[in-house]
């Protein structure tokens, strides 16, 4: 394999193929034709004589070649791309530059606001898509869709016993846990006993997707094992859910707080000592030195001292 009998331009059809394993769908990604993403993959399958894609009922998938293209052609554009787009200075007045945030429901409220209206004065022609956490939240920030991620310090969520080794985080904030029932709660009155703390119905949350059961996650947060009846994938939603119901629910003080005014609800420290936690910002090693991504991150840190 010669570098210098290869098209670099077929690179961006050749992640777009790889990653959509479909020719229309390819093409849509890139903004070219149907015929020209067809034409790219019959001279990628010239060049690497395999074909890449290979059809399995009505569908297409990668060959055992193609499967081990994915992953070092997509981190190859990445880094091309961090590296042709990385500014030595970034002025924010003047740069045009689109970020994508991921940022647990619950934490929005806190931080955006301010996140928004620096970002906002400071850079017109900056856009930021913030998007909800989800299962897919760290495939997004190592593939490249998404610049950061803000949430609880907390990889069980995703079914793993640590985060990978590429991401790169710092603390923002810490956070304490309360238990939160409806005001005129048929039991709890004055006070959250363990006991009707083990005995009541519980509502808990958790992004959707596989990661670990919902007991499970549940237990090792808790470090007992607690009557969940009912499930919601937002923390956010959880005080509303209670509200004339025997429901308890577990959220962070903040959320509590900052609803207690509109919703009748009172809050309680859990009976059951639950650690506090850390609210962390996270982001791919390879933005360290992107002086744009750099402002971005400062803003949710200075953002977080401030509220």
């Amino acid at each position: 394999m010669h570098l210098n009998k290869f098209d670099l331009n077929l690179l961006i059809a050749l992640d777009a193929l790889l990653q959509e394993k479909n020719v229309t769908r390819a093409a849509e990604r890139v903004h070219v034709s149907q015929p020209a993403m067809s034409a790219a993959l019959q001279k990628l399958r010239d060049y690497f004589n395999d074909p890449l894609l290979v059809r399995a009922g009505r569908e297409l998938c990668l060959s055992p070649r193609g499967l081990s293209l994915l992953e070092p052609v997509r981190e190859a554009l990445l880094h091309v791309q961090a590296t042709l787009g990385t500014q030595p200075t970034f002025d924010p007045a003047t740069v045009e530059r689109n970020f994508s945030v991921i940022v647990r429901d619950h934490i929005v409220p806190r931080l955006m606001p301010s996140v928004l209206k620096r970002m906002l004065a400071e850079a017109p022609r900056v856009t930021c898509a913030v998007e909800e956490l989800s299962q897919t939240s760290l495939s997004r920030l190592e593939h490249g869709d998404s610049d950061l991620c803000v949430m609880i310090d907390n990889p069980q969520l995703f079914g793993l016993k640590g985060f990978p080794e590429w991401l790169r985080s710092v603390e923002l904030k810490t956070v304490r846990w309360v238990c939160v029932v409806c005001k005129d709660h048929p039991y709890i009155r004055d006070e959250l006993t363990e006991e009707l703390y083990l005995s009541m119905p519980h509502v808990f949350s958790k992004p959707q997707g596989p990661g670990v059961s919902t007991m499970e996650l549940m237990r090792r947060f808790t470090k007992v094992d607690l009557n969940v009846r009912v499930t919601t994938q937002s923390p956010f939603e959880l005080p509303f859910i209670v509200p004339g119901t025997p429901l308890i629910a577990t959220v962070p003080e903040s959320v509590a707080l900052r609803l207690a005014q509109l919703l009748p609800i009172r809050s309680f420290a859990p009976p059951h000592e639950i650690p506090d936690s850390r609210e962390i910002l996270m982001w791919h090693k390879r933005h360290e030195s992107d002086p744009g991504h750099a402002w971005l991150r400062g803003l949710f840190v200075e953002a977080s001292r401030q509220n």
